[in-house]
């Protein structure tokens, strides 16, 4: 990028990775239990429509928290931003493996949805290297 990030947009990007990876961290714990769920193994009240529910909020609170930091660093249609887009669209996407009504799982949709994630992430990680490096 052959810009130099201030010493404080630094310490806040090094943050901002790190919540990424925590927020990772919870999506991944989200298709485990559904794997649950289907399998019958999860907690009784534990369905694919409250899951559903759950997911979507944390969609929402990291989407918050990304776009926070896209706007006040101005990174507004960079690559950064891109990369987060698509990473959002693939997450919202990868409930599409639930079927909430029936509270059934299509495992096939569920694996193919997990790996259109981590290539997102990984996009996402090779970009924001290149921000800070």
């Amino acid at each position: 990028m052959g810009k130099t990030i201030a010493r404080g947009q630094l310490l806040e990007t090094n943050v901002f990775v790190e919540r990424f990876l925590t927020y990772r961290e919870v999506f991944v714990e989200y298709f485990k239990t559904m794997n649950l769920i289907e399998r019958g193994e999860a907690l009784t009240h534990e369905n694919y429509s409250r899951l559903t529910y759950n997911y979507v909020i944390n969609v929402k609170r990291f989407s918050q928290l990304c776009n926070s930091y896209i706007t006040k660093y101005h990174l507004e249609s960079s690559k950064l931003d891109q990369t987060l887009n698509s990473y959002f669209i693939e997450l919202i996407n990868g409930l599409d493996c639930m079927d909430q009504k029936h509270n059934v799982l299509n495992r096939e949709l569920s694996i193919e949805a997990q790996q259109k994630i981590k290539n997102c992430e990984s996009k996402f990680m090779e970009t924001i290297g290149k921000y800070i490096g």
